[in-house]
């Protein structure tokens, strides 16, 4: 395996336990504050509460993932690169080399799953985010319907008794 490989997986690597770790506190700052938050309505706090184990649960993939690629790298990469440098058939292969070969690619499987999974999660997130904007707008809407309708409401009751004024 090259040095640059291995600097760019490291990198990554750190780059992914880095925003992990960021979104956990983010996260844990957001429960804190969701405690002590009464202004909110039921459903607004039932919605900030799941947001919450959803992203916390992506950040706990990202450090799977991280941990697996981690793995991968530095256990499973540099004998597989010189395993493939072989080249050769897979019945030319030794017992160990298939199994080296097998459980690296576990490794990587699982690593797709993992990531497949953030990315379900994240889509689910969005679809909430949706959800919830469009209920608070549907919600701001029938607030602005039900204050127009008490201001015309008020305008016609202080018209004193005229009726509407025939302007030709």
């Amino acid at each position: 395996m090259e040095h640059s490989e291995v600097v760019s997986g490291a990198l990554l690597v750190v780059m992914l336990l880095g925003l992990a770790a960021f979104f956990v506190w983010r996260q844990w700052q957001s429960w804190r504050s969701l405690a002590c938050a009464d202004h909110l309505s039921f459903e607004d706090r039932r919605y900030s509460r799941t947001q919450v184990w959803r992203r916390l649960a992506c950040s706990l993939l990202m450090l799977v993932l991280a941990g697996l690629l981690a793995i991968w790298l530095f256990w499973y990469g540099e004998p597989v690169s010189k395993l493939m440098a072989q080249g050769g058939a897979e019945s030319e292969l030794e017992p160990d080399q298939k199994l080296l070969l097998g459980q690296s690619l576990t490794i990587v499987n699982l690593m797709l799953l993992v990531l497949l999974a953030i990315i379900l999660l994240a889509g689910w997130d969005m679809l909430a985010i949706r959800h919830y904007g469009r209920r608070h707008m549907r919600q701001i809407q029938a607030d602005r319907r039900a204050m127009i309708e008490d201001q015309i409401a008020r305008v016609r009751s202080q018209r004193n008794g005229h009726g509407r004024a025939d302007y030709r």
